[in-house]
């Protein structure tokens, strides 16, 4: 009787240690996970840095031959998030960041990009969340696909969120890697390559008809 118990008892123990490990872990941000702060001077700047440069180079007079490419890292990238992403989806694009996700950040690796931010879910106090996705392009169209997904630190299953995918629209995670330019030229994205803390994109300025 006293061996059952104890059992019973051990048992228990261990549950509800499973229990609040996973919660803790829950809580737990990826170890690159540090959003920059915008109110800091230095963050700022490199923020507009990393736009100017960005205008400079889609802006420059190339030849329509001519495939350029354009390093940025994730410290700029991150910058410009940090304060810059609000302002332009609201003026430029009409869209808003719902209120429950914010601190978005990415992380480069060579296997894809991971996209991070805090997410409150049904009023519960934010949990870091994070998703890596991969990129190639087909047929003119640049395509999205998560490979990995975490909450906080526990791994989720990628298949749930490929399945609510395969309800959406065909091409639904494709877009046209154009970006038109104010005057009337267009910068075409021809190719992303992943490394270690940046991104590299493989571009070609089209001239008008």
């Amino acid at each position: 009787m006293k061996k059952l118990l104890f059992v019973l008892i051990s048992g228990t123990v261990l549950l509800v240690a499973a229990v609040l490990l996973v919660i803790w872990l829950s809580w737990q941000p990826q170890s690159w996970y540090a959003p920059p702060d915008y109110s800091q001077q230095e963050v700022k700047k490199l923020a507009d840095r990393a736009e100017y440069r960005l205008n400079e180079e889609f802006h420059a007079i190339r030849q329509t031959d001519e495939v350029w490419r354009l390093r940025i890292t994730d410290e700029a990238m991150n910058a410009w998030l940090s304060g810059r992403l609000e302002g332009w989806l609201t003026h430029d694009q009409e869209l808003e960041i719902p209120e429950e996700i914010y601190g978005l950040q990415v992380h480069t690796t060579p296997e894809g990009l991971w996209i991070a931010a805090m997410v409150e879910i049904e009023d519960s106090i934010a949990r870091p969340v994070a998703t890596q996705v991969r990129v190639w392009f087909e047929k003119e169209k640049a395509y999205f696909e998560p490979i990995s997904i975490r909450f906080g630190k526990i791994p989720v299953p990628v298949s749930i969120l490929k399945n609510v995918m395969k309800e959406m629209p065909v091409d639904a995670n494709a877009v046209v890697p154009v970006v038109p330019l104010m005057d009337a030229r267009e910068v075409e994205i021809k190719a992303i390559d992943f490394e270690e803390g940046a991104i590299v994109l493989s571009c070609r300025t089209i001239l008008p008809n």
